[in-house]
Parts: C-alpha cells; sequence; structure tokens
C-alpha cells in the first residue's frame, strides 16, 4: 500500500475522525494524516500483537496505539528525553498501575537486541528521512518481524527532487523522497524480503500541504509484509 496526502480536506478529515474517536493527536495537524493512516491499518487487529515503533521519539504513536487498547508495545530511539519517561509514571499513576504501559530502549533502530520474529508489526513515522540507511533498516525490520508481518512506514515526499542542501534540523540529515526515491527503496524492499501490501502504484502528488524548514512537500504512507516464506526473494 503506499499512499500520498493530497490536501487539507484530507488532514482536516483525519483530525475530525480521531477527534470523534477520543484518541490522541498530534499538535501538528498534518501529523494526524499519518496517525489516521495507521489506525486504518490496525484497526481490525488483535490488541494482544507485539508492536515496535522504530524511532519513537516522544512516544506519540505508542500513546495512539494505547488509546486502541494494544497492550504489547515497545519503542526504539538514539535517544529518549525525561518527558517521554515521566509520561510512562504519569500513565501508570493514572491507570492505578505499577506496570509500565510501553517497553522502551535508547539505541540505533537498525542495530537492535530485539529477538528475532519477536514482532508482528513495526511502525516507522516520520524518520527514514533522517539519514537511516535504508538497506540496514530494512534487514533489520525483516530480521525482528514475524513472517507475514507487517511494516508501516511514512515520510516526507514530494515527485521531484527537492534539494535541501545541508540542512540538519535536529542535528541530523534531512531529505525529501522523491518518486525516484520511492521506486528505488521499493525495489530494494522486494530484494529485502518484503512486498508491496495490497495496492503498488504512487498516486500522484496535488498539495504541497506541508511547509517545514523552508521548504514545501508533502507526506507519504507506504505498507509492506514480510514475505510468508523467508527465503523468497524478488524474481
Amino acid at each position: 500500500m503506499i499512499k500520498v496526502l493530497q490536501d487539507w480536506i484530507e488532514i482536516g478529515g483525519a483530525n475530525k475522525f480521531l477527534s470523534r474517536k477520543g484518541l490522541p493527536r498530534h499538535s501538528s495537524a498534518e501529523k494526524n494524516w499519518d496517525l489516521y493512516q495507521l489506525y486504518t491499518i490496525v484497526e481490525s487487529m488483535p490488541r494482544g500483537l507485539n508492536i515496535i515503533d522504530l524511532g519513537c521519539g516522544e512516544l506519540m504513536a505508542l500513546k495512539f496505539l494505547y488509546a486502541m487498547g494494544f497492550t504489547k508495545l515497545y519503542g526504539i530511539d538514539l535517544s529518549l528525553s525525561w518527558k517521554s519517561r515521566l509520561s510512562q509514571i504519569v500513565r501508570m499513576w493514572r491507570n492505578h498501575s505499577l506496570k509500565f504501559p510501553f517497553h522502551l530502549y535508547e539505541g540505533n533502530l537498525t542495530e537492535t537486541n530485539f529477538f528475532d520474529r519477536m514482532f508482528d508489526l513495526a511502525i516507522c513515522i516520520s524518520v527514514l528521512e533522517h539519514g537511516v540507511d535504508l538497506e540496514d533498516f530494512l534487514s533489520e525490520s525483516r530480521r525482528i518481524l514475524k513472517a507475514g508481518g507487517l511494516l508501516f512506514i511514512t515520510t516526507d515526499y514530494w515527485e521531484e527532487e527537492i534539494k535541501v542542501d545541508d540542512n540538519k534540523p535536529f542535528g541530523l540529515p534531512w531529505k525529501v523522497f522523491s518518486k525516484k526515491d520511492i521506486e528505488g527503496f521499493t525495489k530494494l524492499s522486494c530484494e529485502s524480503g518484503f512486498s508491496l501490501y495490497k495496492d503498488f502504484s504512487i498516486p500522484a502528488c496535488s498539495d504541497r500541504c506541508i511547509v517545514w524548514n523552508n521548504h514545501e512537500y508533502t507526506s507519504l504512507c507506504m505498507v509492506l509484509r514480510k514475505h510468508e516464506n523467508e527465503r523468497k526473494r524478488c524474481d
């Protein structure tokens, strides 16, 4: 599955939908389009699945999934802020529980210490554009996912190449993926043991819905499935 954020009507629809459902929303309205796409994928899944957020940041996606009733949630990031760790304690206090809602780890998402075939679903929201080695990312995702497991990805996107020079937000590299980049990533994912979940085409862009760091672009969502036959590769 590949979807492209088309306009602010889609953003408004996603925000209204999440609000009606009483689910947590990101402070940036356009990021709720990403969360809505995640909702459509996981809504019918059993709540006891093992889920990992690769690049969990401030835990927004984990909080979102927790509110949906998922109970086995893991997150990893290069660094975890004290606010993220404190939010764990606050959530425990509110729920009168002695159990942490999330299992959090500091580390590189391309080289984790998780067991082989540990997770049913891996998510990676707005992370790949910040200098992640794509081959290593796919290799590690394939290792920790069960056969048939899903890999949910969102990233900055525009059909034509957007040059961002040496701009390094958060001290990390940054790029806006082009259609050519996504086609290359799709091919690489196939060679790494994944296939696109459901449809295969890349939708055309419409509006530049996101304005950030002096550039205008949109967002792309992609869902990959690890091959059931773990030895399978592209023909």
